[in-house]
């Protein structure tokens, strides 16, 4: 009996999920229901590894994927609960911050994701109608270069909160301890496109492989279901 991609209680809410099925070209597919067409820009390296999994690498200079702002509203994360995953191995060299996707306009509306030099990764968000407290984040320590990393991440609107989750391919798993310094507050509601591997100005490009983002609306994963999602993908890292 076959068991349909809705009927799971994982992809409950699901907005986007993007497996890089095609293994070829410049146009990628979410699964999701909405079916936004998500476009490769440059010439991101289509990679496999001994698993047979295929994943996308990006350079860190001119590789990265956008999808429109009008296909992509169920990641108009405003006054809502959220949730973020995926695979991603972020590697050094480029830009100090790296982002990994965005959908934001700098001190006004949206949220974006990134990575810095001190091995931080960092959710933050942009809210001009809070002025003049425009930005507000949260981020965890630990990010290693050059490591394959599950990554997961809840916003829970109620608390103003958050907390980052990672899991490693030898085994670890946990909740992290996530800064949160004076709330994650809610983000004015975005006009921008979805970027993935870089920010909206062209800038802070991502240099790494990655597979299978995924975005949640009005959903703020547990532990238990973060833990579920990386127990099923961990072995495809370990071949």
């Amino acid at each position: 009996m076959s068991v349909h991609y809705d009927s799971l209680a994982i992809n409950r809410n699901m907005a986007l999920d993007l497996p890089f099925r095609e293994g070829v070209g410049v146009p990628t597919h979410s699964i999701a229901r909405t079916h936004p067409l998500v476009t490769v820009v440059s010439a991101p390296v289509w990679t496999t590894l001994d698993s047979g999994l295929g994943y996308l690498t990006l350079d860190g200079a001119a590789d990265y994927l956008w999808a429109s702002a009008a296909d992509t509203t169920l990641l108009d994360f405003t006054n809502t609960d959220y949730s973020v995953g995926g695979w991603f191995r972020i590697d050094s060299g480029g830009d100090d911050d790296k982002t990994l996707m965005s959908r934001f306009l700098l001190s006004n509306t949206g949220w974006e994701l990134y990575h810095y030099t001190t091995l931080t990764l960092q959710m933050r968000h942009h809210h001009l109608s809070l002025a003049p407290i425009l930005r507000s984040s949260a981020y965890s320590h630990g990010w290693a270069y050059g490591v394959w990393y599950f990554m997961g991440f809840s916003r829970l609107q109620a608390t103003q909160s958050a907390i980052f989750y990672r899991g490693d391919v030898v085994g670890n798993f946990n909740a992290l301890t996530t800064i949160c310094n004076g709330g994650l507050l809610d983000p004015d509601s975005s006009p921008v496109n979805l970027n993935i591997g870089r920010n909206p100005l062209n800038e802070n490009h991502n240099k790494g492989g990655f597979w299978r983002p995924r975005w949640w609306f009005e959903r703020a994963l547990t532990f238990s279901e973060w833990q579920q999602i990386w127990e099923k993908e961990v072995e495809w890292f370990r071949s």
